[in-house]
Order: structure tokens, then sequence, then C-alpha cells
């Protein structure tokens, strides 16, 4: 049987109604690198029971949002009015992602889910990365075409003992770039597996010195599941966490 994948769904009030919705370009992405079932998870101020997710699911994806963390998850005061916050979302990721690692089941946190894997394991974050400085602004231009907005954007230096580099087989890889805040402090128990030039940590994964390690915990702040079969290290990693699930999926039946 095909692995099952749990999506993160985001809220958004639509008209009266408060709708859960994902993506379809993360959904796509697991559909064109594995034969595998998504299926979402709502996201509400009381979530559903953690067992019964991982009585269902065999890999977690956390994917991005235009939503950010509610500034008092990682002790900064609150944003601006008008932000785009989504309260009942980090109710559910963040709660979950410290049950997916106590439990060691397979995840793949994406742009906003990379920030809330730091933020979940008590890390913080800078909320205007752009206004750092030394920084690169990593906003995308949202007057360009999509195809630029998610296009290549700057390299990326991966640790040589980490999870990227045993995927790609590479020290250095080209990623796009979209977001606005980004990672201040990491949190423990989490290991740097990519960095840009300007110093901005980009991808995270789950740091186990015991035998019985995490097999595939990684965040990533970039977006993989853009055209995911263009780019050779996008595909490598959804096939690493497609790979990941259906051996979690092998020990757990």
């Amino acid at each position: 049987m095909k692995p099952v994948i749990g999506v993160i769904c985001d809220t958004k009030m639509i008209g009266l109604h408060r709708y859960h919705q994902v993506g379809h370009k993360y959904i796509k992405a697991l559909q064109k690198t594995g034969k595998c079932t998504p299926l979402l998870i709502p996201s509400s101020k009381k979530p559903l029971e953690h067992e019964d997710l991982f009585s269902i699911f065999d890999g977690f994806l956390i994917p991005g949002s235009y939503s950010n963390i509610e500034r008092h998850h990682y002790g900064e005061p609150p944003a601006p009015i008008g932000e785009n916050q989504d309260p009942l979302r980090d109710a559910t990721s963040l709660s979950l992602i410290r049950a997916i690692i106590k439990k060691k089941a397979p995840f793949l946190a994406i742009c906003r889910g990379f920030q809330e894997l730091n933020v979940a394991m008590g890390g913080t974050l800078h909320p205007r990365l752009h206004e750092i400085d030394g920084r690169f602004d990593h906003r995308e231009n949202l007057h360009d075409p999509i195809e630029k907005q998610y296009g290549l954007s700057h390299s990326v230096s991966l640790a040589s003992d980490g999870l990227l580099c045993k995927l790609t087989a590479q020290s250095e890889i080209m990623v796009n770039s979209l977001h606005g805040q980004g990672v201040k402090d990491i949190a423990p128990g989490l290991k740097v597996e990519a960095i840009a030039d300007d110093d901005t940590v980009e991808a995270l994964s789950v740091y186990d010195t015991h035998e019985d390690s995490h097999d595939f915990g990684l965040g990533v702040q970039w977006h993989p599941e853009w055209r995911v079969n263009a780019h050779g290290p996008y595909k490598q990693i959804f096939n690493g966490f497609l790979k990941a699930a259906k051996r979690y999926r092998k020990n757990r039946t």
C-alpha cells in the first residue's frame, strides 16, 4: 500500500465562512515525485488527537503559506495591524511538529513550515529579515510573473555531514527565495543544513545522536515543490522524504 502523507492546512475567511486549504503545488509535487496518498489535516483551536493522526499517516508535509506565525510564540511584541496571521494553524502545527519529532515520523517542512519547526522546538525568528544589517532582501517581487518569482535566486552552502548533502551529493545548490522572515536563534535539537551567503539559515534538520535517530526530519526555507521535476535538488528532497515515509510505513505495519 502507498504511504499516506498528512498535509497541514491553512485557514482563511472567504465571505462569512472559514475554509481549510492547501496550495495545489504541494499536492502536485507529492503526486509527481512518488506514489503516495496525500490527505489534508484541518487546523483548529483544538487540534485533532495526535495518536489518531499517527495511526493514519506515514509522513507529514508542513507547507508554506502567505501567513506568518503569531509573534508571541517566539517572544516578540505583536505584529503590526494588518499582518497576515493564522492562529488556528499555529495551534495545530506547533504542537503537531513536537509530536512528530517525538514519534520520529518523517516530515518535510517548507517556508512557513520551516519557521514553524524552529519556533515549535524553542527557536526564534527575525520578523523582518530584510531590515537586518547585512542581510539580503529574500522577498519575491509580486509584480514579476510567477515563473520569475519562483525562479532560482541564490545559492546555499550545504553542511558536509547533513541530510541535504547526502540527498543531493552536492556542497552547494541554487534555490528560489520568497520569504520575508527568517531564523534568528536556532532551536535546541536542530542542526543547520544550509546557509545563504548573507548568513541566513536556509535549512534545518532534527539532530539526534541516539542510535534510533530520526530518519527524515527536514525543514527548508525555499520552495522545492515548485516545478519539482525541473530542478534536481528539489526532486531529490521530495524523493528522499517519500522513501523515508515508505520505510516508516513498513516498520509501522
